[in-house]
Parts: C-alpha cells; structure tokens; sequence
C-alpha cells in the first residue's frame, strides 16, 4: 500500500507540473492575444498570471515591457525589458526596445568611457546568460575527456597528433568558458541594480537628510545599490556618480 502511495503521489506531482506548464503557455497567449487586440490592460493581467505559475523567460518580460510601454507606464517598462536582458543579454529585440523606453526618461545620464579590452570582455561576458555559459564549459569539458581517452587508446601516431592539438584546442576554450562563467556568476551576485519608480527622489552625498544634495533622479532610472544603512541606500548611476537616498521606491532587479 505504501509503494502504491508513493507511485500515486509521484504521478499527481507530474501531472500538476504539466497542469501548470499548460497553464503558463495558456495565459502567455492570452495575454498576446489581448495585446494584438490593443487590450492592453487585459494583455497585462494575463501576462502577471503566466508568471504567477512560476514561468520567467525573456519572452514573457519582453511582452510585459512591451506592454507597459503602450500603457506609458515608463519604470515598469523598463524594468521588465532589464529582466529579460539577464535572462538573454545582447538580445536585439530587448535591447531596441529598451532604449525607445529609456528615451521617455528624463535623466539623460552617459555612461563612463570604457577601454577598448573592457567593452570586448563585458560584450563576450554578456553573449550568454550564466546558465549557458556553464553548459558550454560542461559540453567542452566532456568533449576533452573523450578525446583524451582516444588520444590514449589509439596507436597511430598521425592520429594522436591530430587528437592531441583538438583536445588542447578544446581544454584552452573550456578553461576560457569557465573563468567566464566564474566571472559572470560572480558579478551577477556580487552587483544589485534596481530601477527607480519615485516620481523624483534627491540623492544625498552622506546618509542623513541633513546632507548636501548631490543630483536628483527621476522615475525610470537604473541604479546600482552598492550599500544599505537604516533606511538609506547607497546608489551609484551609470556616469559613476554617487550617493545616498531615503525612502525612494528602488526595485530591484
């Protein structure tokens, strides 16, 4: 009876994740559906059910990105555009639309000058999401190991030269994927951004309110918390600058 139980509860578990899987698809198309019919509000409300049943993808918040931006609903639009840029960096259609966004902010900021080798790194770093960069370390490291025990086996000299230079070629490339992903993984959890949803906040340059504003941001703008004390925040914009802010909406990404 136990086994029997076990075997039961295993099935309903299944079907209750593909119950779920169906549902999340379901609600994605509503809400495309509601969308091409201009039904905006509608679209939204489908989209935020899909999500609910657990489903993330950069398909999901491109389409909410999207939508909050027909409805000019400027921070929220740029939010969701930033999280399907985690989930798929250097996406064309993403990183459009983003900016068509970032055109309705009033904070004109310029990003700090990068070197030539800074902006080739953060490109290659940003072609993949952490996940498929581990994937590709995994698939080189198992593509290595095979050919090395080839290269052992195999008794022909010409062979074992040509195995040998594929499986260094292989081990160099898998070694580079991983300092990547290491890279990657580490700056993901090391650096927390947040877009500002306060209509206007003033950024202090020490954490008290009687400290000397430094410069004002509007909603829509992405910041780096770099630090929190009380109820400050320490933020840092894209020009490098900054400072301190209390009781401004940040939502982090």
């Amino acid at each position: 009876m136990r086994k029997k139980s076990y075997i039961l509860t295993l099935i309903f578990a299944i079907l209750g994740f593909i119950s779920t899987a169906q549902t999340a698809e379901e609600w994605f198309q509503k809400g495309n559906t509601a969308y091409t019919n201009a039904a905006y509000k509608q679209a939204l409300e489908a989209y935020h059910k899909a999500l609910e049943t657990g489903e993330h993808s950069a398909a999901l918040y491109y389409n909410l990105g999207n939508t909050y931006y027909r409805l000019n609903e400027v921070a929220e639009s740029i939010y969701y555009f930033e999280k399907g840029l985690i989930l798929k960096p250097q996406d064309p259609d993403l990183s459009n639309n983003i900016l068509f966004a970032k055109n309705m902010t009033l904070d004109a900021i310029e990003k700090l000058p990068q070197t030539q080798i800074t902006a080739f790194n953060n490109k290659l770093i940003g072609m993949m999401h952490t996940n498929q960069w581990a994937w590709l370390t995994l698939l080189l490291v198992w593509l290595f190991s095979i050919l090395l025990i080839v290269y052992l086996w195999i008794q022909s000299s010409k062979s074992k030269k040509q195995l040998f230079v594929s499986a260094l070629v292989l081990g160099l490339l898998g070694v580079v994927s991983y300092t990547i992903t290491s890279t990657k993984y580490t700056k993901l959890h090391s650096e927390q951004f947040g877009i500002v949803f306060s209509e206007v906040i003033q950024v202090n340059n020490e954490p008290n309110q009687r400290s000397e504003v430094q410069f004002i941001l509007h909603e829509g703008t992405k910041v780096q918390i770099m630090e929190q004390f009380q109820d400050w925040q320490k933020i840092r914009i894209a020009n490098g600058a900054e400072g301190w802010v209390s009781g401004a909406m940040i939502r982090e990404l």
